[in-house]
């Protein structure tokens, strides 16, 4: 089978490579101290690179990108490490707002829209409980809410007579509490508490949300390929220059054994990716479960092989992995993916 990447895809993940570039470590840093946890400037000039349209159908005015398309957007910002929400307020909100008024605005990047699903208590469940809509009005409380400090628009699940529905509320709206606060990557997620919130009619239910989910995972697997094969090359590159006993570390047989190891983790989830992408019956949650196992081991042998100085700011590394354990856990951790895996065989 031919995994070359087509010239469109090509192209996309040139744009991405050229737009992460310039943000290095120490610039990160300082997006992640501005207000919302990025830099809205950048932001729409990813909308500008089509870089979110190509989440959204054509009829929506998007570019109808596959999902192999998406995937390589998702892997090659995983690769760039960036700082901007695209899976978060990018493909997620684009895949669920379909067909409804939002979505010009989403894909232009002039809004930023997030969803609001979890709840205290929950643990991975997509279904709404404790947040409820009664004659129009939205009551209840959605915690870890990714991105949520900086978005403009919630899209929230609420129960509706015992049924999971989707409804669309501005942060601007009376009755929305919006509490910031930073997660494991450095970005700000929120509790969002809604008190009579007025609502209108829900854009779609369970079907719509759990299938953004499943597509939704891939991109997270794909993003997490990415962090992973970025931090083997940060690693290796480490080894070949840092010194120890008169003699770069990638000389000691052991070290050579353990890049060996870390090379073949990065090639089997990057073919786990390709049969997730590429089979039209995939298990996303299985998929994204293995590949989170596998990419967070590779962070962990990366901060061990750089030492202490792996966890801090200083170096990618750490950035990496943070980034790969906030994932690994989002719509499920590995344990629990092979877990539902498993009880569906």
């Amino acid at each position: 089978m031919n995994f070359d990447l087509d010239e469109n895809q090509t192209l996309f993940r040139d744009s991405v490579e050229r737009f992460c570039a310039p943000v290095d470590v120490a610039t990160r840093t300082k997006m992640r101290r501005m207000d919302g946890g990025f830099d809205r400037a950048r932001w729409s000039e990813l909308a500008d690179l089509g870089l979110i349209g190509i989440a959204a159908d054509e009829s929506d005015g998007g570019l109808g990108g596959s999902i192999l398309d998406n995937s390589v957007v998702a892997q090659s910002l995983g690769a760039g490490l960036a700082v901007e929400p695209w899976l978060e307020c990018g493909f997620l909100p684009a895949r669920l707002l379909t067909g409804t008024s939002y979505i010009a605005d989403v894909i232009s990047g002039e809004c930023l829209a997030t969803l609001a699903f979890a709840e205290r208590g929950g643990r991975y469940t997509l279904d709404a409980r404790a947040v409820s809509v009664r004659n129009g009005k939205l009551n209840g409380e959605k915690t870890f809410v990714l991105a949520g400090g900086a978005a403009d628009l919630f899209i929230v699940s609420a129960n509706v007579d015992g049924a999971t529905k989707l409804f669309v509320v501005p942060r601007s709206a009376v009755g929305v509490d919006v509490r910031p606060y930073p997660v494991a990557d450095g970005s700000l997620a929120a509790v969002v508490t809604f008190r009579d919130a007025a609502v209108s009619d829900p854009i779609g239910g369970m079907e719509r949300l759990q299938s953004a989910v499943d597509e939704t995972r891939i991109m997270m697997a794909a993003e997490m390929v990415g962090c992973a094969q970025r931090l083997f090359k940060e690693t290796l590159a480490y080894v070949k220059t840092r010194e120890q006993f008169g003699q770069p570390l990638g000389r000691f047989q052991v070290i050579q054994h353990r890049m060996v190891d870390i090379y073949s983790k990065c090639e089997a989830i990057q073919s786990a990716l390709y049969r997730a992408v590429l089979q039209s019956n995939t298990n996303a949650e299985a998929a994204k479960a293995y590949i989170a196992e596998e990419a967070i081991w590779v962070g962990q042998q990366a901060v061990q092989l750089h030492g202490g100085m792996g966890m801090t700011d200083e170096l990618a590394i750490g950035h990496g992995l943070k980034r790969i354990l906030l994932l690994s856990k989002l719509f499920g951790d590995p344990a629990s993916g092979i877990a539902q895996f498993a009880k569906a065989a």
